[in-house]
């Protein structure tokens, strides 16, 4: 009888333990690996929510149902690691037919418009590529401006490690323009060059807009599952105004030049 009671006490057990390890597995698969190269203000590692984009994509999961855990790596492991499956979730993404394979993206949560920036003083404008004959315009190293740029001719270009470096040489005289994200100019300037702000202002026509996604490693079995979720998730957010309060937030922290701001698509 001893012997039966023991029997049936451990098989209990087992079942409790078994139970536990599901539940944790469950709540494991709801923990989401976040992951993104440094791109401020999009991705800091000391802003509050990581920075806009980070904190964007977290509120949208929390909203689909998951928890997140973030981590800030360089661009090329940032996306092996989510290609591979060591992460979840890239959170900066746009997309192209290579990725695809191994990704599942997204629908936008935000347009990146590139811009053209320059002197207040400078007559200098762009409705084409035409326009910016026999000018110097600075550039990053290895920034992706977009086809069109990339094949446009006439024009000399300049590369640089860092934007605050291109706004420097266009103050200077030493540039024509500078080109880049609107939001990470604006970051940069409110951060290192804050009493040139009003020197500088931005050319109307868009150089390039892209939405920008998340994508999931279609090595999880649920990558579909989590893109849907975030998709309705994210759609329930522009519908309520939330979306638009958290992105008024950051934006609300950056500088503004002069009356050519693009409000991207929500």
């Amino acid at each position: 009888m001893q012997k039966s009671h023991t029997v049936i006490f451990r098989l209990y057990f087992f079942l409790l333990l078994l139970t536990a390890l599901s539940v944790q597995a469950a709540e494991a698969d709801k923990t989401l690996k976040l992951v993104s190269g440094h791109w401020p203000p999009y991705v800091e590692k000391d802003a509050p929510g990581g920075g806009a984009a980070i904190d964007l994509v977290s509120h949208i999961l929390k909203r689909a149902g998951y928890d997140t855990v973030a981590s800030i790596d360089s661009w090329p492991r940032s996306l092996q690691g989510s290609e591979i499956g060591i992460y979840d979730v890239l959170a900066t993404a746009w997309v192209t037919e290579d990725r695809k394979r191994e990704l599942q993206f997204s629908d936008p949560y935000y347009e990146n418009v590139t811009r053209f920036i320059k002197r207040k003083d400078s007559p200098v404008r762009f409705r084409s590529y035409a326009d910016l004959k026999n000018l110097i315009v600075g550039v990053i190293a290895g920034r992706d401006y977009g086809e069109k740029f990339d094949r446009a001719k006439g024009f000399l270009r300049i590369a640089k490690s860092h934007v605050i470096q291109n706004l420097l040489l266009m103050q200077q005289g030493r540039i024509d323009l500078t080109l880049g994200d609107e939001w990470v100019i604006r970051h940069e300037l409110t951060q290192y060059f804050p009493n040139a702000i009003n020197e500088f202002e931005f050319l109307p026509q868009p150089v390039s807009q892209r939405g920008l996604h998340i994508a999931v490693s279609r090595t999880r079995p649920d990558h579909k599952e989590i893109i849907r979720a975030f998709n309705k998730a994210l759609a329930a957010m522009k519908a309520d105004g939330s979306m638009k309060k958290l992105l008024d937030n950051y934006r609300a922290e950056l500088v503004h030049l002069g009356s050519t701001q693009h409000t991207p698509k929500q």
